[in-house]
């Protein structure tokens, strides 16, 4: 890009005055976040010696340019919300759809924001929001748990069932149900072998001898 043309190099400078960040500007134009950087530490130099009501009437004027397009552009969009919630088409989509839409970018746009978009209660959002972070993290603990039962699983050649099993994971600081074992045992296919002539290493042969497992089927 040593041969980038002025008015490119212009309206880089224009939107990264606007807010835009050196990557975004990079990812716009196709070029090389690099040479943005560049751009800006000799354009930093430049302004250092000038206020910003100092600047070239060509680089002021671009600058207002822009700002002026950007506000129109918002002011289109806010007239086509207007419209949109004036005509109530909104309130023919049932809540529970409208929801549904507003789950997909919760991670993304501000709550309330979506709440305005959709025409959904703030609570109703942040009820949902909280019960898919709770969902999240119960499917990671049972990822988790379902690796720790495997490992212990196939350590021990299968010989062993959720009871003894979940005396092994407690000696590991987890803390589970027998009835939770056996669930995810099933889930993944997992089932005690018990009475094979298998050889299995001394702390599962430990877990055997305190008791008899129930064989998870």
């Amino acid at each position: 890009m040593n041969h980038c043309p002025e008015k490119i190099k212009r309206e880089v400078f224009t939107k990264y005055l606007c807010g835009y960040t050196p990557v975004e500007l990079a990812n716009e134009f196709g070029i090389h976040f690099t040479t943005i950087y560049r751009w800006i530490e000799r354009w930093k130099k430049d302004l250092s010696e000038h206020t910003l009501e100092e600047l070239p009437f060509q680089d002021m004027g671009m600058v207002l340019e822009y700002v002026k397009s950007l506000k129109q552009q918002l002011d289109e969009a806010a007239r086509s919300l207007s419209i949109i919630h004036e005509s109530n088409v909104l309130q023919t989509i049932p809540l529970k759809d409208r929801i549904g839409m507003a789950k997909k970018y919760v991670e993304t746009y501000p709550v309330n924001l979506l709440c305005r978009t959709f025409e959904i209660p703030v609570s109703t959002l942040y009820y949902y929001r909280r019960k898919a972070m709770d969902e999240t993290k119960r499917q990671k603990e049972e990822r988790d748990l379902s690796g720790a039962i495997r490992a212990i699983f196939e350590n021990c050649r299968g010989r062993l069932g959720a009871e003894r099993i979940r005396v092994l994971l407690q000696e590991q600081g987890i803390t589970t149900s027998k009835r939770r074992i056996g669930k995810l045992m099933k889930q993944m296919g997992l089932s005690s072998n018990k009475y094979a002539n298998t050889y299995y290493p001394s702390n599962c042969a430990l877990a055997l001898e305190e008791g008899t497992d129930v064989k998870i089927l």
